[in-house]
C-alpha cells in the first residue's frame, strides 16, 4: 500500500497547514509521511497532528525532517457511524462580492447569507462588512439569521475604526475569529 506524502517545501506554516487539513479530510485515518526543512513548520505541524488524534514519529535527515503518522485502526463495519460535521462559524470581511458590478455583488452576497444552515455557531461581520449596518436590507437579512438561531456579531476593532456602534448587536472579541480564521476553521466571506 503506498503512503501519501506531503513535502511542505517553501510554505508558510499556514499554508501548510490548510494543505495537511485537506489531506486528512480527503483521506481520513490513511497513514500518512509529512516532510520538510524548516523546524518551526515542523513543530507546527506535528503539534497540529497531536491535535487531530494523529500522533506522529519523527525521523530527522541532516536538515530535512519527515513525520511518519501511522494510519487509523478501522472500526468494525457495524460499528461504523455516518456523523454529519457541524456547520463551522462564518466571517465577514465585505459588504458585497467582488470585481465586478458592485449592486449585484451586494445582493448576491445577502442572498448567500440567507442559505446558512441553521446551527451555524456565528455570523461575525469584521473589516468592510461592518459598513452592513447601515444598509436596510442586510439588516433585514441579519435580523431574519438571529430568528433562526444564528447570532450575528461584529468586530470590536473594526466598529472602532469606522467609529461605528453596533447597536443592540453582539460585539466579539477580534481574537476569536482571529484564532479561528488561522486554524482554517471558519468560513470566510
Amino acid at each position: 500500500m503506498d503512503i501519501l506524502t506531503l513535502e511542505l517545501l517553501d510554505v508558510t506554516v499556514f499554508q501548510a497547514l490548510l494543505e495537511l487539513r485537506d489531506l486528512l479530510a480527503q483521506h481520513p485515518g490513511e497513514p500518512l509521511c509529512v516532510c520538510g526543512e524548516d523546524e518551526t513548520l515542523c513543530l507546527n505541524v506535528a503539534a497540529y497532528l497531536e491535535r487531530q488524534g494523529r500522533p506522529a514519529r519523527q525521523i530527522k535527515q541532516g536538515a530535512q525532517w519527515e513525520l511518519q503518522v501511522p494510519a487509523l485502526p478501522r472500526p468494525l463495519a457495524s460499528a461504523v457511524v455516518q456523523a454529519t460535521p457541524s456547520p463551522r462559524p462564518v466571517l465577514l470581511l465585505r459588504t458585497a462580492f467582488a470585481p465586478g458590478d458592485r449592486a449585484l455583488g451586494r445582493r448576491l452576497l445577502l442572498e448567500t447569507l440567507s442559505h446558512l444552515p441553521k446551527g451555524t455557531p456565528w455570523l461575525c461581520l469584521a473589516h468592510q462588512a461592518v459598513e452592513l449596518l447601515e444598509d436596510p436590507l442586510a439588516q433585514e437579512v441579519l435580523q431574519t439569521l438571529r430568528s433562526r438561531g444564528i447570532p450575528v456579531r461584529f468586530s470590536k476593532t473594526s466598529l472602532a475604526h469606522v467609529g461605528m456602534d453596533a447597536g443592540a448587536s453582539e460585539v466579539m472579541a477580534d481574537e476569536t475569529w482571529q484564532k479561528l480564521l488561522a486554524q482554517g476553521d471558519v468560513h470566510v466571506l
